[in-house]
């Protein structure tokens, strides 16, 4: 009794993630690719749910793939979890990281630690990591000592694993050829958590994502 009970509880937790999942399908894709330069990292910490995935107009056109716009990906195929700390280089803990050597200038800078797990109907490797460290930041300002923007908007990111696709056709059913590492970690203007390529450097500006797996909270 207590395990059906168990089951029927999680299904009832996974009710809401689907129905995102299908207003997602839905959405407007240059909107969820439009990221919030205005939320901090310390924002995105919790638990995200693979919902959805998305491949760009000139990505497909570049790779000879047929499928573009926002699309399907299999149910819990994957969750990221994330977390930040305060820089680990930070030599005092009172003023933090050194931001600028030259003028010997330190602010509270906060690194991300990710963990990217994916169901064992998708493999059995272990968790993968995806890290960004403070610097990777590029909008990063600095304008006087344990004082500065840090940490807002969309950074650069390493996604460590066995796979360095993130199993991609596994989980979209679609097939890229010598598909390119994910590179890129953000929050979108509507809310979801966006881990992509783009050829262009989103994390400093708006540009092209080229493909890119589509994060919903956890309930």
């Amino acid at each position: 009794m207590k395990k059906l009970f168990a089951l029927l509880l999680a299904a009832v937790l996974l009710v809401p993630c689907f129905a995102l999942a299908e207003d997602l399908l839905s959405a407007d894709p240059e909107e969820l690719m439009t990221f919030d330069r205005s939320s901090h990292v310390t924002d995105w910490e919790g638990k995200w749910v693979l919902a959805a995935a998305y491949i760009g107009e000139d990505f497909a056109e570049e790779y000879d793939v047929a499928v573009t716009g926002i699309i399907p990906v299999k149910e819990n195929a994957a969750t990221l979890e994330i977390t930040t700390i305060l820089d680990a280089s930070a030599n005092d803990k009172q003023l933090g990281t050194m931001v600028d050597v030259a003028s010997y200038i330190h602010g509270h800078t906060h690194d991300l630690a990710g963990v990217l797990t994916f169901s064992a109907d998708i493999t059995d490797d272990e968790p993968y990591t995806v890290k960004s460290a403070w610097d990777e930041w590029p909008n990063n300002v600095i304008r006087g000592e344990n004082d500065g923007d840090f940490n807002y908007g969309p950074a650069k990111t390493h996604v460590k694993g066995e796979e360095d696709d993130c199993h991609w056709e596994d989980i979209t059913g679609v097939e890229i050829e010598d598909i390119e590492e994910m590179k890129y970690i953000g929050v979108n203007t509507a809310g979801q958590l966006i881990l992509c390529y783009a050829d262009d450097n989103v994390a400093k500006k708006d540009g092209d994502v080229g493909f890119a797996y589509i994060f919903v909270r956890a309930e």
